[in-house]
Order: C-alpha cells, then structure tokens, then sequence
C-alpha cells in the first residue's frame, strides 16, 4: 500500500474513532492516531489537537483554507495553480498523518524544474522559459500582496508570493511614465527589440509624423540607457541642428524651423509666395514662379561658410536692385542714366512679370531722337537695336552687348541708313533732281507706297500735269511702278541687295512720243510743222480746241457753211500707205466741187 493509501486510510479510522461516542468527544479525540503528522504539522501532532484541522461539519479543506490564508487568496483572486483546480479537496495533493519526513507537496512532473508552468496560468515564454526556477521564485521578487500572508517560516523555500507584472521583477527603467504594462512594447525574447505592432507613439506626448514615422527608435532614445532619459521635443531645435546657423530670421527675430519646414521632409520648404509677401522682398510676377534655390541656395560670394550653415542658404539675399541677380543682361552698353527717372534703370524697360515683352513703349521712345510712327512703331526692336541685326553693320560686340545682345543707341536716323534707295541717287542731296527734304518729300513712314507726289508735286518737275494728263495713272507713264518689285528696300529684309530700280526716267515730252499722229504728214509743210499743240489742247483730243477755221485754213466758214457738220467736208480716206485717216488737206473748195451745177 502506498503512502498516500495508507495515510487516507490512517484518516478515515481517526474519523470513526473520532465520531464513534458523541456523548464523550474529549474521550473520543483520545482514541486513536492514523500516523504522525508530517513536518510542517508536528506542532499538532497530539489527540488532542484533531479537531484543528478535522470537524463534524464543513469540509476539511475550508478547514486548510482558514489556515493557510495564501492560498485561500489566490483561489479567491482566481489566481495561480490553486486557483485553477476548482473545488478539489486540498488532501488529494496535500495528504498528512505519513510521517514527519512525508513531502507534503509532491510534483506530478517529478521535479520544480519540469513543472508545465502553464498550469498556473502564466505561460513562460522567450527569457523566462530558460532561467532556473529559483532565478524568478526568490524572497526579493515576493511582492504580489499575497506575499505578506505566506504561512512558510522560511519564504525562501515558498513557490508562492510573485506577481505577473514586469516592475514586480525588473527595474522600469522609463519610471513609471509608461505604466506596468511592458509588454505593450516589450517582447520576452529580446527586451532590446520594441513590439512595434504593441505599442502606439500616438499616444504619447509627441505622436510621430512624416519622417519621424520612419525612423528607428534607438534614433531618438539610447538603448545603452535603457531607451535613455525623456527625449526633448519641445522645439525641433533639441534633436535637430541648425541648419542655417542662425540666420533664418523673420521680422528681425529667430524662426523657429517650423515656420518653414515641416515633418514630411526638409525640402521643399512651406514658406509660399504668399507669405514670403511678409517680407522685405514680396515676389510678384515671374519672381513667384521662380525656383527658391535660384536666389537663396548658392554660395554668396564674401560669405564664410559658418554663417550659412550646413543647407548652404542665404537666407536674406540682397534685392535692393535688380543687377543683383540679373547682372550683365547688358553688359557695359547700358544707359548712362535713367530714362524715364525710374528708381533702377531695369524698371524703366521691363517689369517683374517677364524680361520679355520690354515696357518701353512707343510713348516713350518719341522722347528720344528717333521717335516712332507709321510702319517704325510696329517693327521689332531686335530689328534695329540687336547686335546681329540682319543686314545692317553690327552694332557692338555680342560680349560687351551681354546676354541680352541688345545695343541702346543706334547710329541710323536717316532713310537711307536703313533703306535701299530705288531711285539709284537721281533724287539724293546735290543732284540736279535732288528734292528738299529728301526721303520726306514724297513718301511716309506708314509704307512706301503710295508716295506723297501728286499733281501739285508734280508741276515741280519738267513735266507738269495738266488737263487729262492729271488723270492719267502714274504707272502710264513711269513703266517701273507697273512691275511687282522683287526686292523690298528693306535692308534687314534683304541684306546686301539692291531695291528693285524706280528711276522715274521718263525722257518723252511730246505728244508724239506717247500718242500716235492720226493725221500722217498732212501738216508737215505749215510752219509749225504740224504739231498736236497747234490745234489740240491738253483736256481732250477731240473737238480740236485751239484750231480756228477761219485763221488757220484758207477756206473761211461763213453763212451756212459754219453749221455743216466737220465730216460733210473732210472725210475718212487713205494715205499712201494704206492707212485710214481723216482728210484735211486736198479738200475742194470750189462751190461747184460740193454744189451741183
């Protein structure tokens, strides 16, 4: 029989003996001893002391219960292996009466080291799975509040007494400002490692944004410290150095960085054009389309790189004129002084929007020696004031021009500066034909054509206009205005080539040389040779206006004769040539050669 038999054995003949003369109880509890009490009992191992853990009513083990008050603690708080068993008797592990030297706790795994610590509840896992029993069952870890009603006179030799929290056996290194709960963020493999999945930066005091989401934690806290004191974050300043060194200014005070940057990186910056409006120097125009950089990220000269800080910015550079940043568009050919009395001489031709189109208008370019009208106010100015100008001798050389290739004061004032003359010179100063005025005299600067020269213009030559001559088209005469001209006079439009000609060089000044004589030689023999002016005048041909029948012929119109009709007389007939003509000469002048007998 084994011991645990025998002692329930030695248990049940204790209770007849016990109950067997309820008359006697003090005789009763006198009787008889299953066996000797164990060890940690033998204070009561008397008869007399029986009922102190055995009674008549209730259960045995309320009895130990009362007794052992620890354990009474952890079935209460649902705690630990008692806790787990339910409403087992304590005596099925726990039996007494098998002698002084009988283990009252016996491991059903045969030794503390192979007990299933699952069984209590609290599974060990990572680290604590590998420590030895009495690495975490020690007097110095005994601090769950069960702790004080441990029953053992040695608390060393307890099992009982320690707590699940982590602070009950390791040091909180954050203090307490994290609470108990260090598994939230802790792992029990590798305290190091943070549970990244557990733990929530939101709900600390500075949640992680943007860069800050990405970064490893040993980033900001020290590791070697136990994740190290508090880290400051009261400004970006206590992680971040400054990199601008100290010259990251707004209204004459230190910015603080977040007025510029924010946590989604440090470039871009957030400083809009709107706000940079703040400032001494408010973009407007392309200067708000403009990449920072352009102005503020280079290396300012005279600048010693301590007092620009590691981003390399000038954070305030200098725009009092705009040569500061727009240096040498002009090179040396620039204006000696303002031209309209601007503030900078650049506000005079170009605002803030574009360099391109210039300000300066056709208004103001009637101040200057030149002013502009007709066709000139329309022409591109790189036509006359660029330093490659087509067809023009070039104004300067490109590098002292600048960038900008443009040359201010032109020498070309004249028409002919710019202009080929058509006219080849017949009309130039010092030529007999030479007209005052010169180009001015007959043409504008709206086109070239038409010109100016009408009739009145006209009578200034050798020729005047008069009578149907004055309607007559100009092209009649001057061959040369009829053709379509293959060139223009333009020199930038065709460079080192000739206008086409208009020389004017009309030569005919009879009427012979324009008009065919429909009389033949009939008149040759007057005295005026017969010539067109003699009988016709410059309105009309015909009727012949300054031919008088009666001075000029040698038959005079009188009485009825004045009221014959001209072609009764003188009628169609042929030359010798065989050409038709009206007969003057050789007419009869019998009254017998038209009158019959």
């Amino acid at each position: 029989m084994g011991p645990r038999a025998r002692a329930g054995v030695l248990w049940a003949l204790a209770a007849v003996c016990a109950f067997a003369a309820p008359g006697w109880p003090g005789t009763a509890r006198a009787q008889v001893s299953p066996g000797p009490l164990a060890a940690a009992h033998r204070q009561w191992d008397d008869l007399g002391s029986c009922f102190r853990c055995h009674s008549r009513t209730g259960s045995m083990s309320d009895r130990c219960l009362a007794c052992h008050v620890e354990i009474a603690w952890y079935r209460a708080a649902r705690r630990g292996l008692h806790a787990r068993v339910g409403a087992q008797e304590c005596a099925t592990c726990h039996p007494d009466h098998a002698g002084v030297g009988f283990a009252m706790v016996k491991w059903d795994e045969g030794s503390p080291e192979r007990f299933q610590h699952d069984r209590t509840g609290w599974t060990l896992t990572g680290k604590h799975a590998t420590l030895s029993c009495r690495s975490c069952h020690s007097i110095a870890n005994q601090k769950s509040e069960v702790a004080s009603k441990i029953r053992k006179r040695d608390h060393a030799q307890s099992w009982l007494g320690l707590d699940t929290r982590c602070a009950s056996c390791h040091a909180d290194p954050h203090e307490g400002r994290f609470g108990d709960r260090c598994e939230t963020c802790h792992r029990t493999e590798r305290w190091a490692e943070i549970n990244q999945t557990g733990f929530d930066h939101d709900k600390t005091r500075y949640p992680l944004r943007g860069k800050h989401a990405a970064l490893a934690c040993d980033a900001c806290h020290d590791p070697k410290k136990a994740w190290g004191p508090k880290p400051a974050f009261a400004t970006c300043g206590s992680c971040h150095r400054d990199a601008h060194a100290g010259t990251a200014t707004l209204a004459a005070k230190p910015a603080d960085c977040g007025a510029c940057h924010d946590v989604a990186g440090f470039a871009p910056s957030t400083f809009t054009v709107e706000r940079h409006r703040n400032t001494a120097y408010p973009l407007r125009g392309a200067h708000g389309r403009v990449d920072c950089a352009r102005c503020h990220l280079h290396r300012a000269a005279g600048v010693p790189e301590a007092k620009l800080g590691t981003a390399g910015v000038v954070m305030h550079p200098a725009s009092d004129r705009c040569e500061r940043c727009h240096a040498g568009a002009h090179g040396d050919l620039l204006p000696a002084t303002p031209v309209k009395g601007a503030r900078t001489m650049c506000a005079d031709c170009h605002g803030e929007e574009s360099f391109r189109p210039s300000r300066f208008t056709v208004a103001d370019h009637a101040k200057l020696r030149l002013p502009l009208d007709g066709a000139h106010a329309t022409t591109d100015c790189r036509a006359c004031h660029a330093t490659d100008r087509a067809g023009l001798p070039p104004l300067a050389d490109r590098a002292r021009a600048g960038k900008a290739a443009f040359v201010f004061r032109i020498p070309e004032l004249e028409c002919a500066q710019c202009h080929a003359d058509p006219h080849q010179g017949r009309f130039a100063a010092g030529k007999p034909r030479a007209w005052e005025g010169g180009c001015a005299a007959c043409h504008t600067t709206a086109a070239f054509r038409p010109a100016l020269v009408d009739v009145a213009r006209h009578a200034r030559t050798r020729f005047p206009l008069e009578g149907a001559h004055r309607a007559v088209p100009c092209a009649a005469c001057h061959a040369d205005l009829a053709k379509r001209p293959e060139r223009s006079s333009l020199l930038r439009a065709t460079p080192n080539a000739a206008a086409t000609p208009l020389l004017f060089a009309v030569e005919k000044r009879a009427c012979a040389d324009c008009h065919q004589n429909p009389h033949g030689d009939q008149f040759r023999a007057r005295r005026d040779h017969g010539t067109c002016e003699a009988c016709h005048g410059l309105d009309a041909f015909a009727p012949a206006a300054r031919f008088d029948h009666d001075r000029d012929s040698a038959f005079h119109l009188k009485g009825a004769h004045a009221r014959v009709p001209c072609a009764r007389c003188h009628q169609v007939d042929r030359d010798r040539a065989g050409n038709r003509r009206v007969a003057y000469r050789g007419i009869p002048s019998r009254c017998e050669d038209c009158h019959a007998t």
